[in-house]
């Protein structure tokens, strides 16, 4: 019994190192790759060539922190199990990342108010930051969880850089949009935002 409740307990260290490999960098992803995206459009997909080394770098980085990421632990019970869960489920019902915009043919395509668009402005990056936020609570490790701190506090900072670029992009179309629709916490038994409203 104690060898499973050890073994499950590695398992959810897995996870959260996997987790913290794929999304922990995206924002700064961003950092580098939005503001210049014209140049890296021109470039295509050999920007991969770039995004990929430097990723590799971190994802070794982390893998050799591994120790020092999960070495201390905060009591877990069945509140932080729950809410680890929780949040994990939520966060898990979207795709990992999206890899279009580096595509030369991207097309801009006006502002989406479809599906979960129409109730949250930044849907993926929400379920990025509950994914972090899960892990830190189902590993019940400090680092991890200043980790999660870290992320959200870097989304708080992304979210609105993207958003002046896309009203920049799109005007009065967005700025209409950014008025209806809430950026991360979605108004809950309120309609989504109609598209016929743009």
């Amino acid at each position: 019994m104690i060898s499973l409740r050890s073994g499950f307990l590695e398992l959810i260290d897995d996870l959260a190192l996997f987790y913290l490999v794929m999304l922990l960098w995206i924002p700064f992803f961003w950092f580098v790759f939005h503001p210049a995206i014209a140049f890296w459009r021109r470039v295509g997909h050999r920007a991969f060539g770039v995004a990929l080394p430097v990723w590799l770098i971190f994802a070794v980085g982390m893998i050799a922190a591994r120790h020092e990421l999960f070495v201390r632990r905060l009591e877990r019970n069945a509140l932080t199990w729950a809410m680890g869960g929780a949040l994990f489920i939520v966060a898990s019902w979207r795709r990992l990342v999206g890899l279009t915009e580096l595509n030369p043919q991207h097309r801009l395509c006006g502002v989406v108010r479809a599906g979960v668009y129409g109730r949250l402005r930044h849907p993926r990056y929400l379920l990025y930051m509950l994914m972090i936020l899960s892990m830190a609570f189902l590993t019940g490790a400090p680092a991890i969880f200043l980790l999660a701190f870290l992320n959200i506090l870097l989304y708080q900072i992304l979210a609105p850089l993207e958003e002046r670029k896309l009203l920049d992009q799109y005007g009065p179309q967005y700025d209409d949009y950014r008025r209806s629709v809430p950026r991360f916490l979605p108004h809950l038994g309120r309609a989504p935002a109609s598209p016929s409203s743009s």
